[in-house]
């Protein structure tokens, strides 16, 4: 309804030539396909709807719509149509008389092009933030801004001017009375420790930032700042107490319903407890992991996750387990067409199957997982084939 309600606004402006009323419509048009996830869609409404804007000298407007092209192409991925459209923000900005605009445009797009290895395009931007930032009451603008000035450093691998512009940012923060300010740029204080393997003060300055997240109520935050004490602490051969933050942080990110969050971390402590010796951590965030990935509907990952906790019950010799999850990630790979994924599912339960006694089914899964491998050219071939020769040897 609100959709066609746009398209006759804009047909009707069109037709009258009203560049002021078409560019609303064509702003109107974005949000819903934003709202119906049809992001290319979007976006075309929002280029048609700027040179509408420029033709009527309404800045503001201009650097609104590279604001919302910035953001939509930042929800895609596209690092590169971000970093244009967040050049043309800053050039928008630069014609209104509003310096905090123009200093929120050249911030995020210096994350950008600093993600990008752009490090002096990175640094002026940041200077030009700070120069359109000079006046009093800004201070919490300009510990944003100094706190990027950090990062910019660190990826150059200068930690000592990290850490001055980190201390920078925290005083212009306690100078704005900023709790929220002061807690991001003690944060980025312990990260440049960390860095410097100054790991004791680096663990009391997180502990810190811990107490800020929790009275902040970030949960996001908060499982970010728990996996740089758990790298910190696991550095310091505190693996129970790291292990003990990982686990406090994927319970954060799952009731806080951030499923993607929480599968990263699990993947995280999966592999870190692989490394550490630790098969109970990892068998328990593999079953975990499993559930997660269910969730999402993401039959891949999902199919993935039953791989990975197949392969931990299997070194734990829980051979019942292990088949039935190498089976359930056949399944799913064989009904999405993944072929190669597939056939070393089938590998790795012919194997299972054998170790449990099941001699004539674990060498036809093994011989079925050969075939395909082989058709596919794949190396992975090789090392069933050798087992192959082994048993019928």
């Amino acid at each position: 309804m609100a959709r066609a309600s746009a398209e006759q606004a804009l047909e009707g402006f069109s037709l009258a030539n009203d560049r002021t009323g078409a560019a609303a419509a064509h702003q109107v048009l974005a949000i819903t396909h934003i709202m119906a996830g049809r992001i290319e869609f979007a976006l075309a409404h929002i280029d048609a709807a700027i040179p509408l804007r420029e033709t009527t000298g309404d800045w503001e407007g201009v650097a609104s719509l590279w604001q919302e092209r910035f953001e939509l192409c930042l929800r895609i991925g596209d690092l590169t149509g971000a970093r244009e459209a967040g050049q043309q923000h800053v050039a928008a900005a630069e014609k209104i008389d509003d310096r905090e605009a123009l200093a929120h445009a050249v911030h995020q797009l210096a994350q950008v092009v600093l993600q990008q290895g752009a490090y002096d395009e990175a640094e002026a931007l940041v200077q030009k933030g700070l120069w359109a930032l000079d006046n009093p009451g800004t201070e919490r603008g300009r510990s944003a801004l100094q706190v990027l000035y950090s990062s910019v450093w660190m990826a150059r691998g200068d930690l000592d001017r990290a850490l001055t512009h980190s201390k920078q940012a925290l005083d212009l923060a306690r100078q704005a009375k900023s709790r929220q300010s002061e807690i991001d740029a003690l944060q980025h204080i312990g990260t440049v420790h960390a860095l410097r393997r100054e790991y004791p003060t680096a663990r009391r300055v997180l502990e810190e930032v811990l107490v800020g997240r929790e009275l902040l109520k970030d949960v996001d935050g908060r499982a970010n700042v728990l996996r740089e004490l758990a790298g910190v602490e696991l550095s310091m051969g505190l693996a129970g107490e790291a292990f003990g933050r990982l686990d406090y942080a994927v319970r954060s990110l799952r009731d806080a319903q951030n499923t993607i969050g929480e599968i990263t971390m699990l993947q995280l402590l999966l592999t870190l407890a692989d490394e550490h010796g630790r098969p109970d951590l990892a068998r328990k965030a593999a079953e975990d992991l499993v559930g997660a990935a269910a969730s999402t509907g993401d039959k891949e990952a999902e199919a993935a996750a039953h791989f990975a906790l197949a392969t931990r019950l299997a070194g734990l010799g829980e051979l019942a387990g292990a088949r039935q999850h190498f089976g359930a990630a056949h399944a799913i790979q064989q009904a999405l067409g993944l072929a190669h994924e597939s056939a070393v599912s089938a590998g790795m339960m012919g194997q299972v199957m054998l170790a449990a006694g099941e001699q004539d089914e674990g060498l036809a899964m093994l011989r079925g997982s050969l075939a395909q491998l082989e058709a596919l050219g794949s190396e992975a071939a090789e090392s069933v084939r050798e087992i192959l020769a082994e048993l019928e040897a």
